[in-house]
């Protein structure tokens, strides 16, 4: 339950009352209810022998109110397997001391989700006041009030299951100095659980959940630190981390395709899911370059591929070879998932300071700079990129931006592969130095530990992206990597000292 009230009396704590209000109509009132529950249980199984062989075996079964009763139970088994190698006789027969610790390990596991709103199996019906009506004589009007279903059920929803495989590889050397640990994983997703986006000519305020399909996620993670420590007390570590994935829809139940990405209020659509294609791809028209001579303007100057087009225009691709210029041309222009992700960590200690860094970025995604649709081109009326600046002219063909018009009428602005940019970067995420006032005097003070430092978040960042940040994010998994226009994560300074009494 909540209340609202507005125009108070005044602002002091004495004051901070709804009845104190100047203005009793603007007070508003509104409540809701809900209702939702879980249950689980689990079942747990180790099992070690001689520190060799190692086997965990693990049984969940989870209850859901949010699917119907049909559906509401899942039953999710996993085990894992692991070998202590460096205890097998044969390997301390190796006399390999410069191998502190070598483990192979396996597991395969199932878990559930459940992450949906509440009632999704059933429809519901909305009682907003745009479904009220009024009926009889104008003298005798009378409001009615209509009910509307906003959103279908689906009776048939059940728990999407996420079926993991991993083989992977921990081992330290020179006595622990070394640390490394290498990992293959294969994960496949089933029966996703998805609010696909319906026509909006259908009339529902919400989309319907639905169990859309299965993807799979396959790559490696690799981990490897080095610390160690000198004669003369300098201490330093080294790590880096990264992970490979490939992801890739597999089945699309109904084998319908799915566009997401809305844009200009859900009117358009920039990205496209389907079989065989990664989730949530860009999706729209290859392009190769402007029109530049006659003989290309008169190539695709046809009432069938570009009828309106002129020097200066962009030149669109017929990527199905029919001859044609038309939707059916559109295809996969970018793919918002990094092939790696990575981070580097450094840090140093020497007679009292100590100085870290934390670096991390994304190789090999891209990004769909959505803001160069209304910046780029003069149709909207907006600010605009100073890039635009550069458009072409008969005497400035060496550009990518096209000639200046007031009507678009080559369609220029069609969503393509002129939006899409390399998302790579490289970013220092945070940087901390320190000193460490020496024991000898924060004794003589009663102090344990005094330590100043000052640190910087995201001091600086290496990419070839021409929008704000190239941490973009995503608002669903199915509209990931597109910039509508973000605002980028601050450089910030901060400074301090720590004191342990």
């Amino acid at each position: 339950m909540s209340v609202n009230a507005r125009d108070l009396i005044g602002e002091s704590d004495n004051l901070h009352y709804v009845d104190a209000t100047l203005d009793k109509n603007k007070t508003t009132a509104s409540n809701s209810a809900t209702e939702y529950g879980l249950m689980s249980y689990l079942g747990r199984l180790h099992y070690d022998y001689n520190n060799k062989y190692l086997i965990t075996a693990t049984f969940r079964r989870d209850g859901s109110s949010k699917f119907s009763s049909k559906n509401r139970w899942g039953n999710f088994p996993s085990f894992a397997l692991g070998w202590r190698i460096d205890n097998e006789p044969f390997f301390q027969k190796l006399n390999a001391e410069w191998v502190s610790s070598l483990k192979l390990r396996g597991g395969w596991g199932q878990i559930g989700n459940q992450n949906i709103t509440n009632y999704v199996d059933r429809s519901l019906l909305s009682l907003s006041t745009q479904y009220g009506a009024l009926f009889g004589a104008r003298e005798n009007e009378t409001l009615y009030q209509g009910i509307a279903v906003s959103r279908l059920g689906n009776p048939d929803i059940k728990w999407e299951t996420t079926e993991s495989l991993n083989i992977g590889l921990d081992a330290s050397f020179f006595n622990s100095r070394m640390i490394f640990s290498f990992e293959y994983y294969n994960k496949t997703t089933k029966d996703m659980l998805l609010a696909a986006p319906m026509p909006i000519y259908m009339g529902y305020a919400s989309n319907t959940y639905t169990n859309i399909g299965e993807a799979n996620n396959r790559g490696i993670e690799m981990n490897l630190e080095w610390r160690d420590k000198t004669e003369s007390g300098f201490e330093y570590n080294v790590g880096v981390n990264m992970s490979t994935i490939r992801n890739r829809m597999t089945k699309l139940n109904g084998g319908t395709p799915i566009s997401d990405g809305p844009f200009r209020n859900g009117s358009m659509y920039l990205t496209y899911t389907n079989e065989g294609m990664p989730i949530g791809a860009f999706w729209g028209y290859k392009t190769d370059g402007l029109i530049q001579t006659q003989e290309q303007l008169n190539a695709v100057k046809r009432a069938d591929f570009q009828p309106n087009a002129e020097l200066g225009d962009v030149l669109f691709v017929d990527t199905n070879g029919d001859g044609k210029l038309d939707s059916s041309d559109r295809c996969m222009i970018g793919n918002p998932i990094p092939d790696i992700i990575y981070g580097i960590n450094m840090g140093m200690a020497w007679k009292g300071f100590d100085l870290n860094l934390q670096f991390g970025g994304t190789i090999g995604n891209q990004i769909f700079n959505a803001m160069r649709y209304y910046t780029y081109f003069p149709n909207d009326i907006t600010n605009k990129d100073r890039a635009l600046m550069n458009y072409w002219t008969p005497n400035n063909t060496n550009t990518d931006i096209p000639r200046l018009t007031a009507t678009d009428v080559n369609d220029n602005d069609r969503f393509s592969d002129m939006y899409v940019e390399n998302g790579t970067y490289f970013r220092l995420r945070n940087a901390q130095l320190g000193y460490t006032l020496p024991a000898s005097l924060t004794q003589r003070i009663k102090l344990q530990k005094v330590r100043f430092y000052v640190s910087g978040q995201n001091l600086f960042t290496i990419s070839s992206y021409s929008g704000m940040d190239p941490e973009v994010g995503q608002s669903s998994s199915l509209s990931r990597g597109i910039d509508y226009g973000i605002y980028p994560q601050n450089i910030s300074f901060t400074g301090g000292i720590n004191v342990t009494f």
